[in-house]
């Protein structure tokens, strides 16, 4: 009776995990990240976390929602795909369950694209954190027009990959184009991407290396600002890549945080690690013998 039981809630509790929706892969930031300043985390507007929100019609990505530090959902500030006015197939944005990443396949086609598209729900300020963990591809068909991982505002914090000096180098773009170092070595693997923006400056970095990125700026950034994932905008300069994870804080972290934040990004656990953990537990199942 006791081996059947056990044999029992072996494989009801597996196939709950196995079936269960993918925000329980995700504990929220403030557990994963328990040194983090409370500066931070009341500035912390979102966290696009590739183990939960994701919402697919197959594959393909409809949409992603955010969940705040305690990882509890934000449908408020929703990216939704969307496509060109000229076109672009839905599997253009795609999910991996397994790794927890989003992938963005742009086209040749000049007129095809797709992007994510929303609003976040931020306080005005010259002072801003996005930290995100993914790749830019090397073979992306129009590469020496610039593809874009994010943009907010819209532009008043980006992200892209763009030709110059002899390679690819980041480019931060607010109506005026700054650039930094070359980047080609970090084309197609998983990087922690930051930009800590304050009202005069702007760092940059690669796995916590400063990109150098030049110029004098002067930053805000909207209240309420929209935000685009895997593209410039409507108009294209699309991603070819991957994001698994996106950390926005309308303050300038402190290197102590961005630290903080980067290490956690760069050793989170993919959904299907954490799934073999929770199986591996199951044997420690102990069954009382009914009375």
């Amino acid at each position: 009776m006791r081996a059947h039981s056990l044999k029992w809630a072996i494989s009801a509790v597996g196939a709950g995990l196995l079936l269960c929706p993918s925000h329980s892969f995700a504990a929220g930031l403030f557990l994963d990240v328990p040194g983090l300043s409370a500066e931070a985390q009341a500035s912390l507007v979102a966290h696009y976390d590739g183990r939960t929100g994701v919402s697919t019609s197959g594959s393909a990505v409809d949409s992603w929602t955010p969940v705040d530090g305690n990882g509890d959902s934000l449908p408020g500030m929703v990216v939704t795909s969307a496509a060109r006015s000229g076109g672009g197939a839905a599997d253009l944005i795609t999910y991996d369950p397994v790794s927890g990443s989003l992938s963005f396949s742009d086209t040749a086609v000049g007129a095809d694209g797709r992007r994510l598209a929303g609003t976040l729900s931020n306080a005005q300020s010259a002072d801003f954190t996005v930290m995100w963990l993914g790749l830019y591809d090397a073979d992306a068909p129009f590469a020496t027009s610039g593809t874009y991982a994010y943009n907010i505002g819209p532009s008043d914090i980006s992200h892209q990959r763009d030709d110059g000096g002899g390679g690819f180098r980041v480019e931060l773009y607010n109506g005026t184009t700054y650039a930094g170092d070359d980047i080609t070595a970090y084309d197609g693997i998983s990087t922690v991407w930051s930009t800590v923006l304050t009202a005069n400056s702007h760092n940059v970095f690669a796995n916590g290396t400063n990109l150098n990125v030049g110029g004098s700026p002067t930053n805000s950034v909207a209240a309420n600002a929209s935000i685009v994932m895997g593209a410039y905008s409507a108009s294209g300069y699309d991603l070819v890549g991957e994001i698994s994870q996106m950390i926005i804080f309308d303050s300038a972290l402190s290197d102590a945080d961005r630290v903080l934040v980067g290490d956690f990004l760069s050793t989170v656990p993919e959904p299907s690690v954490t799934l073999l953990l929770g199986l591996a537990m199951l044997p420690l199942l102990r069954i009382r013998r009914p009375r």
